[in-house]
């Protein structure tokens, strides 16, 4: 019989929570290290709060709700995790319940959330009023099938940590504007934007690798590797000028050769089911789908 109880998380729920994490969502890539240093790098003005769903002094259940601080639209965010073998006794609700109130609480005007595709998170989403808007991809590949390519002429391959990183911030910010989706993340500022990724502790600025033309960083691709053997990259990208001449492509594969270099034996990476050019690079790549994951937005 379960004996729940349901109150805030606090900074000594993180490591059980990342162990519910990474089973909740089997191709997650994160680490206790990570999600302290997420919850530390927010804003103040993201409002975010946690709750822990407890089995007589387990943790079966975490969610989290903020305010979605890198869109301009300012929506609020929230998602709830429960274990397999938790379910079917109103932990989820319980815990939607909680985030509900609290974005209320700041009056937004919409909030997401994302789900995995199995049906009891789909049911619960419907219940409480969201509607599926998108769909992405997770694909992974063996980055130690990938072989290495060199570089044309003018273009170099240099580790991120070797870059000015206001010139990678935007290039990335330029690149993430045309990343479908429900929102647009197009309100990072450069401070923001080094404690999100640069300073992120599961980020490897050695193995993530830029394409640079002219001293200038015109495609990278950016790889997070957690504990396991598996690593994410967490976004490819071109300036808009540069594009349609295979440097994303090229300067994926080499982060991909580093990742192998590390040990990594899978890297993972999401996209949304829309995005043809990336899928496009990934496949040339030897990536194949592994999963999914469901957008879902109210009103």
């Amino acid at each position: 019989m379960l004996r729940i109880m349901v109150r805030e998380g606090t900074r000594e729920d993180f490591g059980s929570a990342t162990e519910l994490l990474n089973r909740v969502w089997p191709h997650r890539v994160g680490s206790e290290r990570g999600l302290r240093h997420a919850a530390d790098a927010a804003p103040v003005d993201a409002r975010r709060r946690c709750w822990v769903a407890e089995d007589d002094g387990k943790l079966v259940g975490w969610a989290t709700a903020a305010i979605e601080y890198q869109s301009a639209e300012r929506p609020g965010f929230l998602q709830a995790s429960v274990a397999p073998e938790a379910r079917k006794a109103g932990l989820g609700t319980a815990l939607l319940e909680r985030c509900e109130a609290h974005l209320a609480g700041l009056g937004v005007a919409t909030v997401l959330s994302i789900t995995t595709p199995e049906e009891e998170s789909e049911r619960l989403a419907t219940a409480h009023g969201f509607r599926h808007t998108n769909t992405t991809r997770i694909s992974g590949v063996d980055p130690r099938t990938i072989e290495p390519r060199s570089a044309p002429p003018g273009v170099d391959l240099r580790p991120l940590a070797s870059l000015n990183p206001r010139k990678v911030y935007e290039l990335d910010a330029e690149a993430m504007l045309d990343v479908p989706g429900e929102v647009a993340m197009d309100n990072v500022s450069f401070e923001q934007w080094l404690e999100d990724y640069w300073r992120h502790p599961d980020t490897d600025l050695d193995a993530s690798v830029a394409a640079v033309i002219d001293d200038r960083p015109v495609a990278f691709s950016h790889l997070r590797i957690a504990p396991g053997g598996r690593a994410v990259t967490d976004m490819t990208g071109t300036l808009r000028d540069y594009r349609g001449r295979g440097l994303a492509l090229l300067a994926k594969r080499a982060t991909l050769v580093n990742a192998a270099k590390r040990g990594v034996e899978l890297v993972s990476t999401e996209n949304d089911e829309t995005n043809g050019p990336m899928l496009r690079i990934n496949e040339n790549l030897g990536y194949r789908p592994i999963g999914s994951t469901l957008t879902w937005s109210r009103p």
